[in-house]
């Protein structure tokens, strides 16, 4: 029989003082739990207060991504508009019905990683969360750190509570990060890997073309609008030397007639 995991996020509510308003000192909405050394996004583990701040928190933040690990809370900005970050609903606790072979299991764990891989390429930072992000968000988390720090379910499981206290694989939980353990010495992990890191290299390297190209077209950018003040000025410094050669063309007109009019007849004729 599966665990009710919302049932123990409540107990640990109360165990946490949340019903009576006291908060534990080291209890968050929401923890930093790794950054990308390379592109700087960071994967957050939260509760659903997190999962529930405005958009614009989730702007502030910096966060363009969510992986839901329940199967009853709503994504709370899915519809919110064409800024509304990118949703993965990932249902850790059904793991045992969802990925009871080793192909499913990698497709299973392949829908976390490519989603969480695509994120932080873009530099996007990502919130993993559940209900109280310790059972299931903070499992998707072991397995986070498992796949990007190439750490042991133990060692995964305590660098994740170094982050996050209140983190804590119960029930069913556990076995997926053996089971993820186990996979990753398999030939069949080998190959998604490989796929994976071919992936995430044609990824950055469109980012590092599209950030040339950018950079390429800021250039030409202000090149033009160097050129075009370049040519203003030549252009305004060209305007008093027209209008001085003017003047002395009308100048030198009038004194042309006047010469004429002081002209005898015969000495017009003779011109």
């Amino acid at each position: 029989m599966q665990l009710d995991y919302s049932a123990e996020a409540r107990k640990l509510f109360a165990q946490l003082g949340l019903e009576s308003g006291e908060l534990a000192p080291n209890h968050r909405d929401l923890d930093a739990l790794w950054q990308d050394p390379l592109t700087g996004g960071v994967i957050f583990v939260g509760n659903e207060v997190a999962a529930k701040q405005p958009a614009r928190v989730f702007k502030e933040l910096g966060i363009t991504h969510v992986v839901n690990c329940t199967d009853d809370m709503p994504n709370f900005h899915e519809q919110a508009s064409s800024n509304a970050p990118k949703y993965l609903r990932f249902h850790i606790a059904a793991h045992g019905r969802i990925s009871a072979s080793e192909d499913k299991l990698v497709t299973f764990m392949d829908s976390l990683f490519s989603f969480i891989d695509s994120a932080l390429a873009g530099g996007g930072n990502v919130l993993v969360h559940c209900l109280a992000g310790a059972h299931r968000a903070g499992t998707t988390g072991c397995l986070l750190l498992m796949y990007k720090e190439q750490l042991s379910p133990a060692v995964a499981v305590r660098v994740a509570k170094a982050r996050r206290p209140i983190i804590n694989p119960i029930g069913n939980l556990p076995s997926l990060l053996e089971r993820f353990d186990k996979l990753r010495h398999t030939e069949r992990w080998a190959r998604w890997q490989s796929a994976a890191q071919q992936a995430h290299e044609t990824r950055m390297a469109k980012t590092v073309t599209d950030e040339a190209d950018a950079e390429m077209e800021a250039q030409l950018v202000r090149q033009i609008a160097q050129e075009r003040k370049h040519n203003g000025a030549k252009e305004a410094a060209s305007r008093p030397r027209n209008a001085d050669l003017k003047t002395a063309w009308a100048e030198a007109e009038r004194e042309r007639i006047e010469q004429l009019a002081r002209m005898t007849m015969g000495q017009r004729a003779a011109l």
